[in-house]
C-alpha cells in the first residue's frame, strides 16, 4: 500500500514514524496490522 495514495502526506507520516520510534511495543503492533487496520491507526493518530 502506498500510504500517500490513501491521503496521508509526508509531514504526517514523519510524525507517526517519530512517535513509533519512541514507542517500540506500539510499533510492533502497528507492523502486525493489516493494511486496513494501519489506515485506521493513521486516522486515529491524526485525531489526537
Amino acid at each position: 500500500m502506498s500510504v500517500e495514495m490513501e491521503g496521508f502526506d509526508d509531514d504526517f507520516l514523519c510524525c507517526v514514524f517519530d512517535y513509533l520510534v519512541g514507542h517500540e511495543s506500539e510499533a510492533k503492533a502497528f507492523l502486525a496490522k493489516s493494511t486496513k487496520h494501519r489506515k485506521s491507526y493513521f486516522q486515529k493518530f491524526s485525531q489526537g
